[in-house]
């Protein structure tokens, strides 16, 4: 395409040049005609430049450009001989002696020139890049570049999104979206087992210097998943398209946080490949806390207040590593594939001090109870992401066909453990331990077309078929004060075995009316058929229709107004089918 511009920009040029000396010539009615083709394939060869010089005065009378058939017609010009030039970048150039015009009426045909591709090293390409702002309107998105943003360098993908509009983090790190904490977060588009287990764990575990932009999607269209109320938020990690070797190390040191971030890219020609390995710690931190709890119990006609006091020590850590490549087998024919690894844990230990007073009704103090509380909980996850995608990409352009398969393989797991000791024991009169294993699997096959019927409408559908199986096992056992071992609680210990089938289909269409208004509708099909392996418990399968629309316009560059209706479900993640209970607070 660029060899086009830049034949088109000069032939431009010499016209504009020329004009003048060629006025005198504007009754002449000659013409010199032919058709410009690539000897190697016959195809044609668009916008190639055509010069007329004047064999006497060695100077250039008039130019021509071949249109996207190769054709050319060039007219206007005087009785004489010429020397006719054809040229076009990638080619070798070719010269046409000792063409005669006899009067100011004759017609010249050249038939057909044959062009040969140049043996040098040629312009490839031209990519013009331009810098996209920090925050980007779309139709059914809102678009936060981090790269382009040098306040967001430093920290983690919990640090960014609090500044990406539309989403709230309170101090514990639960999020938000338009008020909704039901969110269903993607990674370069796809979902991740990482997000099941602790969501707060993931999001500390990606730096920010690894993430290229954040995706806000409040009203899915039907191309995504129903799942998730409250909308989805896609984090798009940093690739590169440069040819040849690159990469980037980012490192940042502070008394909260520190983490690091590796990227490597190499790309020859059609084939490139990416790696990268990123890691950050949160240092311990310690917070203090207290409570004063005064309880009723109108039946024995007594009151107990609890005075607690202590703090909490907590530090967590994570690393992701992975690899990626992508292949243009052909320039409408494209195969990406990406293997990664996640593992993040956390670590949480308490000191309380405890004191229980209790009195009769007239105020009567009846007991007064001194004890120590100690616990310490962990929680980890260990994740494999892989996914292989085929994009096919048609003449007309727009029109794609996309196949991916995408399986994530999550290993989480949580303990505690508890003790409660009387002042100036030093055996606990109480306790419990628990080990909470489990997995969680998915596995996506999609396929997506897309077809613009015109640059004003564009028409998508698709379907999906996804697998999850959720496995969750909990061993409890509670302290017995004679032998000092932990003894299994049946009461409490449990095996849970959920799995899911999800089966998809939608059609979806975009097109602007009266060049006025920005249409985007939809309608997605999914039934789902879950099944679980718990006493007493049973899901039926279900139906879903889940229509969506978006209307918007852009009064200018940065005013809008957009009205959008979606219908979204809610699944239950790992977390919210986990029943394990924790007694770690009594």
């Amino acid at each position: 395409m660029s060899r086009y511009i830049f034949s088109f920009i000069l032939v431009v040029f010499f016209n504009h040049v020329y004009a003048q000396k060629d006025l005198h010539n504007q009754k002449i009615n000659s013409q010199i005609n032919g058709e410009v083709i690539d000897s190697s394939n016959q195809n044609p060869v668009q916008y190639a430049a055509i010069s007329v010089i004047d064999q006497q005065s060695k100077k250039i009378v008039s130019r021509g450009i071949s249109n996207e058939k190769g054709s050319f017609q060039i007219t206007g010009i005087g009785a004489g001989s010429y020397t006719i030039v054809v040229e076009s970048i990638g080619y070798q150039s070719k010269k046409i002696q000792n063409v005669t015009i006899y009067d100011d009426r004759s017609s010249i045909s050249l038939n057909i020139i044959s062009l040969t591709a140049s043996s040098s090293n040629t312009l490839t390409s031209v990519i013009v890049t331009t810098k996209a702002p920090i925050i980007e309107n779309k139709i059914d998105k809102i678009i936060y570049n981090v790269a382009n943003d040098v306040t967001s360098q430093g920290g983690v993908a919990l640090d960014v999104l609090k500044k990406v509009p539309q989403i709230a983090i309170d101090i514990d790190g639960n999020i938000e979206l338009q008020g909704d904490a039901n969110i269903r977060f993607l990674i370069n588009g796809k979902p991740s087992s990482v997000f099941g287990n602790s969501l707060t764990d993931a999001l500390s575990s990606i730096p920010a210097s690894q993430i290229k932009s954040i995706e806000v999607i409040t009203n899915p269209g039907a191309k995504y998943d129903a799942q998730g109320t409250g909308g989805i938020i896609n984090i798009i990690l940093k690739d590169s398209k440069m040819q040849g070797f690159n990469g980037s190390i980012n490192c940042s040191v502070g008394t909260r946080l520190e983490n690091s971030s590796v990227n490597l890219n190499v790309r020859h020609n059609n084939l490139g490949v990416n790696i990268f390995f990123n890691g950050n710690m949160q240092l311990s931190s310690r917070t203090p806390n207290s409570q004063n709890r005064l309880s009723t119990d109108t039946i024995e006609q007594t009151t107990t207040n609890l005075l607690q006091n202590g703090y909490t020590d907590f530090k967590r850590n994570g690393y992701q590593s992975g690899i990626g490549f992508d292949w243009n087998i052909t320039k409408r024919n494209i195969i990406t594939a990406s293997l990664g690894y996640s593992h993040f844990d956390n670590n949480s230990s308490s000191v309380i001090n405890e004191e229980q007073i209790t009195k009769d009704v007239n105020d009567i103090l009846l007991s007064d109870i001194f004890s120590l509380r100690n616990s310490d909980s962990r929680s980890r996850i260990n994740s494999i992401d892989y996914s292989l995608d085929y994009k096919k990409k048609f003449k007309k352009e727009g029109e794609e066909l996309e196949i991916l398969y995408n399986a994530s393989l999550g290993k989480p797991s949580s303990s505690y453990i508890q003790t409660q000791t009387y002042q100036d024991q030093t055996v606990p009169y109480i306790g419990s331990t628990s080990n909470n294993p489990g997995t969680d699997n998915e596995n996506d096959i999609s396929i997506d077309y897309s077809y613009p019927v015109n640059k004003n409408l564009l028409f998508e559908t698709g379907v999906k078929t996804t697998f999850e199986n959720i496995n969750s096992i909990s061993n409890v056992g509670v302290l017995d004060t004679s032998t000092s071992k932990y003894l299994p609680d049946s009461t409490q210990s449990y095996n849970l075995n959920y799995k899911t089938g999800i089966y998809a289909g939608y059609v979806s269409t975009s097109f602007s009316l009266f060049k006025y208004l920005d249409v985007k509708a939809g309608m997605r099909y999914e039934y789902t058929d879950a099944s679980i392996d718990f006493p007493n418990t049973s899901v039926p399968s279900y139906r879903s229709f889940v229509p969506s629309f978006t209307l918007s316009h852009h009064f200018d560059k940065n005013n809008f107004l957009k009205f959008a209706y979606s219908h979204r479900i809610e699944r239950p993640n790992y977390n919210e089918l986990n029943p394990f209970i924790n007694l770690s607070d009594p």
